[in-house]
């Protein structure tokens, strides 16, 4: 795997600024101490409280930091996620967040796919992707989210509420929800608050019902055409093994992998 450095630091700048915004949501927080930067928000399961970006000199005081950030999660009674991306110091940050309680539950890999000649293929499923642009839109891209993440329904309406303050207009970036016989199937969420002419994906998703279907293909290719659109020469994701080879084939670029550390596990199933 040949390591292209700026195409790293773009996807893990596109990661933290996505992130971040959850921390800057009413009821939220953003905190950047002592080399670490992490998330809060109101709701308790993963992955809605996180450290994104870690910056510690090696030492016993690393330690010190790390615990104090987790004992903040757990005083609040929230899981916790903490994203061991390439650029994290000091190197051995996975086995020291094992030792204070973490496991692996995820590992990503950062892909790229260069914007700059490339020519939308038309779409090929019998689903209608369409952008999110008012409440009721988020109402539904709220419901695919919430069952993504298998969030119980008291949760639900707290993840609504961060939809609301961070939806269309109040950030740059653009949901989309895949309907397929007046059902919705499908999302997925173009971040463009990442470093300028650079977009990132998140949120990607299918039933389990409607996959196999060229769905996932269909939001990826809608996606990376906005993007274009919007005058970007790159887009970057974070993938997870489940969708790695889906976008192989749509022509990404694999830069680096990474673990994610989190206080549980992220499903209670396959995704």
């Amino acid at each position: 795997m040949i390591l292209r450095m700026g195409v790293i630091e773009e996807t893990e700048a596109a990661l933290v600024a996505h992130w971040s915004l959850l921390g800057r949501a009413p009821r939220g927080a953003l905190h950047d101490e002592n080399g670490i930067r992490w998330y809060e928000t109101p709701v308790p399961s993963l992955p809605y409280n996180g450290v994104v970006a870690t910056r510690l000199p090696d030492g016993p005081d690393a330690d010190a930091a790390i615990a104090r950030v987790l004992g903040r999660f757990r005083s609040r009674g929230v899981q916790h996620v903490w994203f061991v991306t390439p650029s994290v110091t000091p190197g051995d940050l996975g086995s020291r967040l094992e030792a204070q309680g973490l496991q692996p539950v995820e590992q990503m890999t950062y892909m790229s796919f260069e914007l700059t000649g490339w020519r939308p293929p038309p779409l090929r499923s019998a689903a209608t992707v369409e952008e999110v642009r008012d409440d009721a839109g988020l109402l539904v891209y709220n419901r695919l989210t919430a069952a993504y993440w298998e969030l119980p329904p008291e949760q639900e309406q707290l993840v609504l509420q961060l939809q609301r303050a961070l939806g269309p207009g109040r950030v740059p970036g653009h949901r989309y929800v895949a309907w397929l016989d007046g059902e919705p199937v499908g999302k997925a969420y173009l971040s463009l608050a990442g470093a300028p002419g650079v977009a990132a994906f998140y949120g990607m998703s299918v039933r389990p019902e409607a996959r196999g279907r060229g769905i996932a293909k269909d939001l990826s290719l809608t996606l990376l055409a906005r993007a274009q659109g919007e005058g970007c020469h790159r887009l970057v994701i974070h993938s997870s093994d489940a969708g790695r080879e889906l976008y192989r084939r749509l022509g990404f670029v694999e830069n680096a992998a990474f673990p994610v550390y989190a206080s549980g596990l992220i499903w209670s199933g396959t995704h």
